[in-house]
């Protein structure tokens, strides 16, 4: 059998393919290990009070979500997407976030025109006080008989901007973050190092029980719309 030499030119040409072959495998390699494992579409609504005081509102709820976001996909797999960012309500100020979780539960559906959403984030900025009526709240704890929890109220205290997925996060971050620790089955723990820790000082990392019923619950369905304020309503701090 008679072999030819490959010219220098072949050469170049098989190490080049080789080496975009692997730029093309590291890139696809690092593609599916970010790729989140759970999307969970938001609704994102801004009380009166934030509009007012933030001409940036839109922007700044979606910077506050996609800061969660990146928390929760770096920890969890879990991604946040707001489909849509609305005002809400349109005039009335209401400063009780249990009056608010209330009104939003019974006001905003989970589907509309604009289509259908696994969860509400209504971020008020009403000076409220976080040792009683204030608390941010959620529906329910969520669990996988009855659902992911579909409705959250969170404030925000101080304008906030995005500074990328790696920057610290701010205390109003953290507040969301715990919030939507409970949508996913967390609750409060004894661990004062733990963000589930039911007083209000700053921390940035669950307890090893909370993660692992995050993770356990991670896939679970979100609740279905649960129509008017029923007897079985329950608010969670």
């Amino acid at each position: 059998m008679t072999t030819f030499p490959c010219s220098p030119m072949t050469t170049r040409l098989r190490i080049n393919c080789s080496i975009l072959s692997l730029l093309l495998l590291s890139a696809c390699a690092l593609s599916a290990a970010r790729a989140p494992e759970r999307v969970v579409r938001v609704k994102a609504l801004a009380d009166p009070k934030l509009r007012q005081e933030n001409p940036r509102w839109e922007e700044e709820i979606k910077e506050l979500l996609q800061a969660s976001s990146d928390y929760f996909e770096r920890e969890f797999g879990i991604r946040l997407v707001a489909q849509k960012v609305a005002a809400w309500p349109q005039r009335e100020r209401i400063a009780s976030t249990t009056l608010l979780l209330s009104r939003l539960r019974r006001e905003v559906p989970l589907t509309d025109a604009n289509g259908n959403y696994d969860l509400v984030i209504a971020f008020t900025a009403e000076p409220v006080d976080i040792y009683s009526d204030g608390k941010a709240r959620v529906d329910r704890i969520g669990n996988c008989q009855q659902g992911l929890g579909n409705y959250l109220v969170s404030a925000v205290s101080s304008p906030f901007r995005y500074r990328g997925p790696g920057a610290e996060p701010t205390l109003d971050v953290v507040a969301l973050v715990h919030e939507l620790g409970h949508i996913f089955g967390a609750e409060h723990t004894a661990d004062t190092d733990s963000i589930m820790s039911k007083n209000f000082d700053y921390r940035t990392e669950f307890d090893k029980k909370n993660r692992e019923i995050i993770l356990r619950n991670k896939f679970c369905p979100f609740g279905k719309q649960a129509g008017k304020r029923g007897k079985g309503f329950k608010t969670f701090k």
